[in-house]
């Protein structure tokens, strides 16, 4: 019977259904997908637009460069060093993406059982998952890179054509990586564990530059001296972050040189065929463990009350509900864990400066009302059981309430301290932050009291996709908020302005919402 299999299949084309060619079409396809498919067109006409521009402004930057270029055509020695600044933290970009592709790859895709059980060897599936994971990376570095090598070659720098090589080889390398963190945790934690820990790398890795970046406020004057100077110290010639260390080489590789980009493809493509080949068992027993892997029940004993008495009051038990809730579910943390990394920056140019509140207040408005909001739609929205909260005895607008309430709360205890510090030094500035913060919290929650959608509480990241212009009225509302924080610093004539923003995401949800709040239940 295998002997009967294998003959038709081996002599099965690349591009024939059943080759590697077409299954990897087929994996692009599910990527362009799970993006939008043909609703994208707005997004290609807004992007198109910013390529142009950014042809325009790379080329204005290399006229401006051919002055103090070398001979060569080359960056000059700090120019090289920024660049590969910034290239390192497009890379944490794209580290970040393939370890999400291959948590959806590996866990949520939700096929690899037919894969695996179909004559393709596990290898093949592999490779091919592999690659689709490095394609789908390299479109945000393509978009913003591709310009640096059609303008290098239109002012006569031909060999930044290499730009295109260099970020295909940076995705492969990244999507080995991401693959190889993914089933190492798998071999660590167990699939289930494992699919929280890898979702939780990905956005320390995606944050992790920013928050480097931003090391600077959260350092005393005295280390941040000494670490300047031991960053000039070392970008000096012979220097470890000198202009010709390794540590530059996919910038020296981008502007042409053959034995960078050779160096770098090399790497690379190693980096994937050692993963492919070391780690496809791995990946076939991870792959069904997590698809065929029972869910263990832990019942208690027979006698034990199975739930804590309602007698507490129900604003208490709601509440209660709603954060064990939360609390259960690591996935959650792992999805709102990019917000609260953002606000770790902030807050200790808070605690450290008081001259700073009033520069940063809009941009805590503005994280901790997308942070609550994100709350509010997963007790909201995103209700287990929506049919059953609406036949039980108490209305469901104050459960609504008292839901949104939950939400809110959290964030507010996170913004909380810092008013208290505040209040010490510059009380208007604490009265601020917590009446635009607070507002726009609530007007984030409210959109969801008063416009009651369903929602899947494992799809958070994509809630916007599902209700655009829900998404639109929530953002609306708390950059309304954020407005209403920068007018409260003396520009009061311009206070009425964000007022009114503030208050159409609101008044929008108000009447979006009639037919839902109606019926009672979730639309």
């Amino acid at each position: 019977m295998s002997a009967t299999i294998a003959a038709p299949l081996s002599k099965i084309g690349p591009g024939a259904p059943g080759g590697w060619i077409w299954l990897l079409r087929h994996e692009l396809r599910l990527s362009w997908r799970g993006m939008g498919g043909k609703r994208l067109w707005i997004l290609w006409l807004g992007g198109g637009f910013v390529w142009i521009c950014l042809h325009l402004a790379i080329w204005a930057a290399m006229r401006g460069m051919s002055a103090v270029a070398g001979a060569s055509g080359g960056l000059p020695p700090t120019a090289t060093v920024i660049a590969g600044s910034i290239f390192w933290g497009f890379v944490s970009i794209v580290l970040s993406q393939t370890v999400a592709h291959a948590v959806t790859a590996l866990f949520d895709r939700g096929d690899l059982d037919l894969l695996l059980s179909s004559p393709l060897t596990s290898r093949t599936i592999f490779i091919v998952r592999g690659l689709g994971i490095a394609i789908a990376a390299t479109a945000l570095p393509m978009f913003l890179l591709s310009p640096l090598a059609h303008v290098g070659a239109f002012v006569g720098r031909p060999g930044m054509l290499a730009v295109y090589p260099v970020v295909v080889a940076v995705a492969l390398a990244c999507a080995a990586v991401g693959m190889a963190v993914t089933m190492w945790l798998v071999k660590l934690l167990g699939a289930r564990r494992a699919k929280i820990a890898a979702q939780i790398f990905a956005a320390l890795t995606g944050a992790g530059f920013f928050l480097l970046s931003q090391a600077q406020t959260m350092l005393s004057r005295s280390s941040r001296d000494a670490i300047v100077a031991w960053f000039r110290s070392a970008i000096e010639p012979g220097g470890p972050l000198s202009p010709d260390s390794m540590m530059w080489a996919p910038v020296r590789a981008m502007q042409g040189e053959l034995p960078p980009l050779l160096a770098v493809i090399a790497i690379a493509v190693g980096a994937f065929w050692v993963v492919v080949n070391l780690a496809h068992r791995r990946f076939v027993s991870g792959s069904q463990e997590s698809v065929i892997g029972g869910r263990s029940v832990k019942t208690k004993a027979a006698g034990i009350a199975l739930t804590p008495a309602f007698n507490s009051g129900l604003v208490r038990v709601v509440i209660g509900k709603e954060w064990k809730l939360l609390i259960r579910d690591p996935q959650i943390i792992s999805q709102t864990l990019m917000q609260l990394l953002y606000l770790i920056p902030l807050m200790f140019v808070g605690f450290r400066s008081d001259r700073n509140a009033w520069l940063i207040i809009p941009g805590f408005v503005m994280i901790s009302s997308m942070l609550a909001g994100n709350l509010a739609w997963l007790t909201i929205a995103a209700e287990d059981a929506p049919e059953l909260v609406g036949i039980a005895p108490v209305p469901i607008k104050r459960i609504r309430w008292i839901k949104a309430l939950a939400a809110v709360l959290p964030v507010l205890a996170l913004l909380v301290p810092l008013a208290l510090w505040w209040l010490l030094r510059d009380p208007v500035a604490a009265i601020v932050l917590l009446l635009c913060a607070g507002g726009g919290m609530m007007s984030s929650a409210i959109c969801h009291i008063w416009n009651p959608r369903r929602g899947d509480r494992n799809n958070m990241k994509k809630r916007y996709q599902e209700s655009k212009l829900v998404g639109f009225i929530e953002v609306l509302s708390s950059l309304g908020w954020a407005g209403i924080a920068v007018c409260l610093n003396g520009y009061w004539m311009w206070l009425p302005l964000p007022i009114m923003v503030a208050a159409m995401g609101p008044t929008a949800a108000w009447f979006l919402g009639r037919s839902a709040r109606r019926d009672g239940v979730l639309a």
